[in-house]
């Protein structure tokens, strides 16, 4: 009799400890979902025609190194070309450093956008640089062509049409987006916020809910008005819109 309660009490033990094994990993997996993945671009303020200029992408999760990212791909412009766009995906990676080597052939003022998706999350942190000897739009005294509309206004590099309505809930803000008239699905709809001409721009992620919607869930972690530029993509028709917003939680 003690010897079948002690294998008893053993094989509770086991299933005890598989027990809290798995719950310890669910947690860790819903920590993940809910912790941002962040990416410092790296990329030269200044370079010369057909020098070899390399850009880096380090990606991080908190504490964690993201060395397992599903897509990193580099967009570049010349400024006022948008929609003459290059996207190169990146040729080289250390870790959590995703590089590519990128020559420019004109000289001029670029643009180089990272699209990074990596844990079911996705970042498109931009940056600039100067090729050759060109002024900038701020030393010539004219007025920045990128983002240069009122607020509530829509940036197509595209020729889709956008329509976007925002609802405000408890937890978050749900945005209903139409793209030609047709509800948007399978798109990645990433915010850009920031607040008070602040520095720091503020990057979230949205879910799909469906017919349209997609939600961004804050649990009242925000407040007050901000400015916003809200990303939307689509990888099969290669969509790509900026829309200016303003959204208050």
């Amino acid at each position: 009799m003690k010897r079948l309660v002690m294998i008893t009490v053993a094989a509770l033990t086991a299933l005890s400890a598989c027990g809290g094994a798995e719950s310890d990993e669910m947690e860790m997996g819903m920590d993940d979902q809910l912790t941002p993945i962040e990416v410092e671009l790296v990329v030269p303020d200044q370079a010369e025609i057909n020098e070899e200029v390399l850009f880096e992408s380090h990606v991080t999760q908190g504490d964690d190194l993201v060395e397992d990212a599903n897509e990193v791909v580099y967009e570049v412009w010349q400024e006022g070309q948008k929609d003459l766009s290059e996207m190169i995906e990146a040729t080289d990676q250390d870790g959590n450093n995703y590089m590519l080597t990128h020559v420019f052939e004109e000289e001029g003022r670029y643009h180089v956008q990272t699209h990074v998706t990596a844990r079911g999350l996705h970042r498109m942190p931009i940056a600039e640089i100067q090729i050759g000897n060109v002024e900038s739009s701020a030393e010539k005294g004219e007025e920045p062509h990128e983002h240069e509309q009122s607020d509530n206004s829509e940036h197509h590099h595209q020729h889709a049409e956008i329509e976007i309505e925002m609802t405000k809930e408890e937890d978050g803000v749900t945005f209903f987006i139409e793209v030609n008239g047709e509800e948007l699905t399978d798109g990645i709809v990433t915010i850009e916020m920031w607040q008070n001409e602040d520095d720091k721009h503020i990057w979230l992620d949205t879910s799909e809910e469906g017919e349209g919607r997609y939600k961004l869930s804050v649990d009242n972690k925000y407040s007050g008005e901000y400015e916003a530029v809200i990303h939307i993509e689509r990888e099969h028709d290669s969509l790509h819109e900026h829309i200016n917003k303003t959204i208050t939680f």
